[in-house]
């Protein structure tokens, strides 16, 4: 194993760092305490190692004092707990005088109790830890037994629309000309449809498609599957369509149970809440959970579900416009919490007689409500979103109201409310402030 580590680690020195975009979430370089990265399967946690690797080569370190290792590498097959210790030998060996290691341990769920050898390493205060996964249980429960207060956890998204247009090398302008605000409609389409994967931004549709359902296979079987032992892969997968044909909506494992049963598949409820919580602590299911200024009674309320990327309900050919948009505005504001504000809060608001998508708050106070829907031409739709959102004001004292479509833009006054009208692409480009 001590040949294979140190095989690995000067691959990584002769072929240096490779050609990496920029991402909104940027990891910190000088705490004195593990930083974590978690997410879904390519969202890209190998490419931000390599960027914060980058920024610390650019600060003068070089690059011979940073160990990248990648363990779920073939050649790391059946690696231990007591392999790890060679990390710390092949360190010293390339750098005898460093007075702090710099390690970057990529996928590091490969093996079965890292956090022991992570908190030897952290305690002794003798080295920056940089490590990846690709479950938030990974790093979250069990950072919370046997890492707390010694890690920075941050979780990592597909791409927000704006690291999309940077990725195609479109650098939006204000405003606008003509043309290129039609060339942005058309990236707009593009990523409601195939959804924000780094590694698919320049497929063509059919390879994204392909692309899709390939990643769908991977959080199965390798992370499903394999990692849980799962025996009902079918009701698995029916569990997954089911998901992906019915995002955006207030659910329960009643329904997703009927939902499923109805597809043939023979599985009890239990069954389905475990899975559901699996694919919820794979970041495969985001859910929100209804405002109350009761913590324990937001928690006990019925969930809303959204799934990582709009992308899957393409791959298994689902099609609904108006909950692409909520979907994606759902993914934005709980970026914006993960990369940008850690206190902000986000949640449904309900009261019988109508709803309203999303209820911002930082610090536990309310500061916007957020309607979202394709348009609201239509009298009886327009009537129902904004008396939804006029009551929602009403009862939490709100007065910063906005209506994401995608086309309408202007400020109308209701009811003594000021309401603004944003188009999708302006409100997630420009990340309005709440």
């Amino acid at each position: 194993m001590m040949e294979s580590l140190e095989e690995l680690i000067a691959e990584f020195h002769e072929f240096g760092i490779p050609e990496v975009k920029e991402r909104e979430l940027t990891l910190p370089l000088d705490v004195d305490v593990g930083v974590s990265v978690y997410g879904l399967r390519r969202t890209g946690k190998t490419h931000l190692l390599y960027l914060t690797i980058r920024k610390l080569v650019e600060r003068g370190l070089p690059l011979e004092r940073v160990f990248y290792i990648n363990f779920e590498d073939e050649r790391l097959a059946g690696i231990s707990t007591r392999d790890l210790s060679a990390i710390v030998q092949l360190y010293y060996k390339y750098n005898p005088d460093a007075d702090v290691m710099y390690l970057f341990l990529d996928e590091v769920q490969a093996v079965e109790g890292w956090e022991k050898f992570v908190r030897r390493l952290l305690e002794g205060k003798k080295a920056r830890v940089f490590i990846t996964g690709s479950s938030s249980k990974l790093l979250s429960r069990e950072i919370a037994t046997s890492l707390r207060g010694r890690i920075l956890s941050f979780r990592l998204f597909p791409l927000s629309f704006r690291e999309f247009l940077t990725f195609k090398g479109f650098e939006p302008r204000k405003p606008p000309t003509e043309r290129r605000k039609g060339l942005l409609l058309r990236f707009l389409e593009e990523y409601v449809e195939y959804g924000g994967f780094p590694g698919i931004v320049d497929y063509s549709p059919l390879l994204k498609i392909r692309a899709l359902q390939e990643y769908l296979d991977l959080i199965v079987y390798r992370d499903l599957v394999e990692r849980y032992g799962i025996e009902k892969v079918s009701a698995l997968k029916a569990l997954i369509r089911v998901l992906a044909r019915n995002f955006a909506r207030r659910t329960s494992i009643r329904k997703l149970h009927s939902l499923v049963s109805s597809t043939g598949v023979k599985v009890s409820r239990p069954t389905i809440a475990e899975y559901l919580a699996y694919l919820e602590d794979l970041g495969f299911v985001v859910p929100i959970s209804k405002y109350h200024p009761s913590d324990v009674e937001s928690l006990r309320s019925q969930k809303k579900l959204y799934i990582a990327d709009t992308g899957f309900a393409t791959a298994i050919g689902a099609e609904d416009i108006g909950y692409r948009i909520e979907n994606i505005v759902a993914l934005e504001l709980l970026r914006r919490k993960h990369y940008f504000e850690p206190r902000l809060e986000v949640h449904y608001w309900e009261d019988g007689q109508g709803e309203v998508d999303f209820v911002v708050s930082i610090g536990g106070k309310v500061r916007g409500l957020i309607q979202v829907s394709y348009a609201v031409d239509e009298p009886a739709t327009r009537e129902r979103e904004l008396k939804a959102l006029i009551r929602a004001s009403k009862s939490l004292g709100c007065p910063n109201l906005t209506v994401v479509t995608w086309g309408e833009e202007g400020v109308e006054e209701i009811n003594g409310k000021r309401v603004s009208f944003v188009p999708l692409w302006r409100w997630l480009i420009e990340r309005t402030p709440l």
